[in-house]
């Protein structure tokens, strides 16, 4: 039942199957993605792109963070510059270019692997987040995962290992992506905006507009 009901609404959050499909950003990058770890997620925000953008620029440890379960992320060892996900714009983390490496962790970075204002930013060939403008000052976040999954891919090379970390990555890994991709999602939402502190909406525009210059 979990796997034919409950794991496609994990996997597909916020978006129909056929949407899913969608070819987007990135895909060729990982043209054959493990079925598990081939995720989509996507929420409709009521900003323009031009909103939403600095808050994706700036994600990651010890910088915005990643607007998610900040309880979850500081098990994982992630700190911020606020001290918490951030709720205002940092400028020094809005200039962002290809080969450019983002901290996931303490451990790990990944780089840019490509990226468009206020369009799309591709990491580590695996995630892509891309921005649709629906026009009348909304924008739908999409949020592709194509990879091997968290661990699965630290034994990929070792056969028993491997298929007992795709295992993990089913029972465990999965739904903790979920959880934490969904919040991330509409913790973007929130602060686009302008739910998250009466700042936020010029926070955002300052920032706009030192990237346009």
């Amino acid at each position: 039942g979990y796997h034919s009901f409950g794991r496609p609404r994990l996997l597909r959050w916020g978006i129909s199957q056929d949407d899913a499909r969608q070819p987007l950003p990135g895909d060729e990058r990982v043209p054959d993605p493990v079925r598990g770890n081939n995720t989509t997620h996507a929420i409709t925000i009521d900003a323009p792109p031009s909103a939403v953008w600095p808050w994706i620029v700036q994600i990651g440890h010890t910088r915005g963070g990643w607007y998610s379960h900040d309880w979850v992320e500081r098990l994982l060892g992630i700190r911020y510059a606020e001290g918490h996900s951030a709720t205002r714009i940092h400028p020094e983390f809005q200039n962002l270019a290809v080969g450019d490496k983002i901290p996931y962790t303490p451990f790990r970075a990944n780089p840019v692997i490509a990226i468009e204002p206020e369009q799309y930013l591709i990491i580590g060939n695996t995630v892509a987040w891309v921005l649709q403008d629906l026009g009348d000052g909304r924008t739908r976040l999409v949020v592709r995962t194509r990879g091997y999954g968290w661990f699965r891919l630290l034994f990929l090379k070792i056969p028993i290992l491997r298929e007992i970390g795709a295992a993990i990555d089913y029972v465990i890994g999965e739904p903790l992506h979920h959880y934490m991709e969904k919040e991330m999602c509409i913790g973007i939402a929130d602060r686009a905006e302008g739910r998250t502190n009466s700042s936020t909406k010029d926070a955002t525009s300052e920032a706009t507009a030192a990237h346009a210059r």
